[in-house]
């Protein structure tokens, strides 16, 4: 991992209620059973993961041509019907492998960085592209609070490079409450014996859990940001050479997943 960079979004601009979605919406709420808010539909304003993306990928500027692009969402784009890989690899050189990552709460992002690390060692991939998004409004009622809660939008892009193999990802799933701090502490061993990374724990980590004796300092992220927290802390501290590893560590409640990376600095060129 080389390059990453994260970005909290403000109130956007695309209007929620497209054509297209004038369809989409009432068809698969009334499927799912769930109750729609039509008034939505002429005056909400929103995000997509296009507008997020794009912006991101004029900060990382000028890309070299990328071997993989891998998505990852816990919710749905603000405009499900447009095709967001796609549009977005337009803007790249090259003809991406295109993949996405969904449906697995806080767990999405490791998932999509152990996908990511496969691929590119099993094909030899150069260069991989990470995008990971969250998008609040929907015109149906969604949790504001508890372990799926939504606060706002946000996105993270992160840049894997053979140059760069320095994420190493651990799962465990299927875990109550009560296995959790064990087996947190087993993989925290595995990933850090020496103690020495810096910790940043997802909001589904209880502070009361204990680490490993001499674990490294710990910094907690905010709740509602399920796909982007911990990596945009991540992002906003990716360790460079010369310095400390961190160790991102997040528990799903919902499904019982815990996922734990470690990612170390690039050795300087």
């Amino acid at each position: 991992m080389t390059r990453a960079v994260h970005r909290n979004f403000d109130a956007g601009v695309t209007a929620l209620g497209q054509d297209a979605d004038r369809q989409f919406f009432p068809t698969h709420t009334g499927h799912a059973g769930m109750v729609l808010h039509e008034e939505l539909l002429d005056t909400a304003v929103g995000n997509t993961f296009e507008d997020m993306g794009a912006a991101l990928l004029a900060e990382l500027g000028e890309q070299p041509e990328t071997d993989l692009v891998i998505l990852a969402y816990s919710t749905p784009d603000l405009l499900p019907t447009v095709l967001t890989a796609p549009t977005l690899t337009e803007r790249l050189p090259g003809r991406p492998l295109l993949l996405a990552v969904a449906d697995q709460g806080p767990t999405a992002p490791f998932s999509t960085l152990a996908l990511a690390r496969s691929y590119a060692r099993r094909y030899g991939f150069r260069r991989v592209l990470v995008l990971a998004f969250d998008q609040h409004l929907m015109p149906y009622d969604v949790p504001r609070s508890g372990p799926r809660g939504l606060a706002g939008d946000g996105a993270v892009a992160l840049v894997l490079e053979a140059s760069g193999d320095n994420c190493r990802v651990r799962q465990a799933c299927g875990l109550g409450p009560q296995e959790v701090p064990g087996r947190l502490a087993e993989l925290i061993r595995e990933l850090d014996p020496e103690g020495t990374a810096d910790v940043v724990a997802g909001p589904g980590i209880d502070p009361a859990w204990e680490l490993p004796a001499g674990s490294g300092p710990v910094r907690r992220t905010p709740r509602g940001y399920p796909c982007t927290s911990v990596l945009g802390a991540l992002a906003e501290r990716l360790p460079a050479a010369g310095g400390g590893a961190s160790l991102l560590v997040e528990y799903d409640p919902v499904l019982g997943d815990l996922s734990l990376c470690r990612v170390d600095p690039v050795a300087a060129a």
